[in-house]
């Protein structure tokens, strides 16, 4: 049976931005040690004078800011390189994306008292999950960068939740499908370095900032995840990709 690996990253409504997301990407992980690590390492050494010790953030890639390895990308068209690659490694190799984007305003309108939206989206991300580990007859593990310290402690909320959902099910899968298919849910922090998570950390800020309206800054990156989204086997990347509440 292979393994998978599911790295998430999320970002909160704000300011101008209508949408929690939750969103990230499965890697195999014979292909993510083999394959996946050295490419973005690739990348990074491109752009960081031969490091691969700078953690790539999507904010901080935007923000540029003089002082700090990001400044590079004062120079667009370095800008738009690096996407490029980014791109690429997106979709050269055999990775599938996953999102849950809420529209938290809409939700309490619609549904005055609602579950929190943890909980919405981690059980959406996890029957879709276990949908593609089910066609491939895998098995996988969560990954989620900490937030901690956070005021919205959304570590031990989404931990609780998935155990929850570990323990009783979801609305499509029975406990004992959901066991068999998924292992732990595991928090690490941004300091290790981790390069799937560096790629789920890519995704929520701007899906939200699509789906909000506001101009992209990525540079096709969204493109190339609807592209890279589950479709369920079935051609539907609606359902089972990019879900959208409510």
């Amino acid at each position: 049976m292979e393994h998978y690996s599911l790295f998430l990253d999320e970002i909160h409504p704000g300011g101008h931005f209508d949408y929690f997301c939750l969103a990230g990407v499965i890697i195999k992980t014979t292909d993510y040690s083999e394959t996946i690590i050295p490419e973005v390492e690739k990348v990074k050494q491109k752009f960081f004078a031969g490091s691969t010790s700078v953690i790539i953030h999507e904010k901080e890639i935007s923000d540029r800011k003089t002082g700090t390895p990001f400044a590079v990308f004062q120079d667009k068209s370095k800008r738009e390189e690096f996407w490029t690659d980014i791109k690429n490694v997106l979709l050269s190799n055999d990775i599938k994306g996953l999102a849950v984007a809420v529209h938290q305003k809409n939700l309490y309108k619609m549904y005055p008292g609602v579950r929190d939206k943890y909980f919405l989206s981690l059980q959406l991300i996890v029957e879709n999950f276990v949908h593609f580990l089910e066609s491939v007859n895998g098995r996988g593990d969560i990954y989620v960068e900490s937030t901690n310290p956070s005021p919205h402690q959304t570590d031990d909320q989404l931990q609780s939740h998935y155990y929850y959902l570990k323990a009783n099910g979801t609305l499509f899968y029975d406990r004992r499908t959901i066991q068999h298919r998924l292992g732990n849910i595991s928090f690490p922090l941004k300091a290790d370095n981790i390069i799937g998570l560096q790629l789920a950390d890519l995704i929520p800020n701007s899906l939200n900032r699509k789906l909000t309206g506001y101009e992209l800054r990525t540079y096709g990156l969204v493109d190339a995840f609807e592209k890279i989204s589950y479709d369920g086997c079935c051609g539907d990347q609606k359902r089972f990709g990019i879900k959208l509440i409510p």
